[in-house]
């Protein structure tokens, strides 16, 4: 007896579940509802209006109002009229830091910490001691004038 081996080929179970799937999908697609999409009318459009934007709201702008400083004052002589200004450039350069200098006072400390105000052109006075922390602290806007930062061995900036 020769053995008889599995031909590729159509079986009977192949060809009823082809037919029962093309019944099925026909049965489905006839149930299926057609919705019309709806009517657009495209002759009525709109013009197109430029809108105008919305006011924009008012910045309140405060402008700063100078201090009247001690040391920044100046005298006025006897008879109303200032006094005359050193002739020698150098003593006038030292005289104008002196007036522009804010030293510290003995009402400006809070809790052991000296505030100054802040006045624009005006040189504050900082008493350091070497080995100790000193923290400078700027209020927003203002900013070291120089090259770089400030370090403690730094003292070519040092007045």
């Amino acid at each position: 007896m020769t053995p008889t081996y599995r031909t590729a080929g159509r079986p009977a179970f192949r060809n009823a579940s082809v037919a029962a799937l093309l019944l099925s999908a026909s049965a489905l697609a006839g149930c299926a509802g057609h919705i019309p999409p709806p009517e657009i009318s495209y002759d009525d459009a709109a013009p197109a209006v430029l809108a105008t934007d919305p006011p924009k709201p008012v910045q309140v702008v405060e402008l700063p109002k100078p201090l009247p400083l001690p040391g920044q004052l100046k005298p006025v002589g006897k008879d109303g009229k200032p006094e005359p200004e050193a002739v020698d450039p150098t003593v006038r350069v030292n005289q104008a830091n002196a007036a522009a200098r804010m030293q510290p006072v003995r009402d400006g400390f809070i809790n052991s910490m000296q505030v100054y105000p802040f006045v624009d052109g005006a040189l504050y006075q900082v008493y350091a001691s070497p080995g100790q922390i000193t923290d400078i602290e700027l209020q927003p806007g203002e900013q070291l004038v120089g090259s770089g930062p400030v370090a403690a061995g730094d003292t070519v900036r040092w007045i």
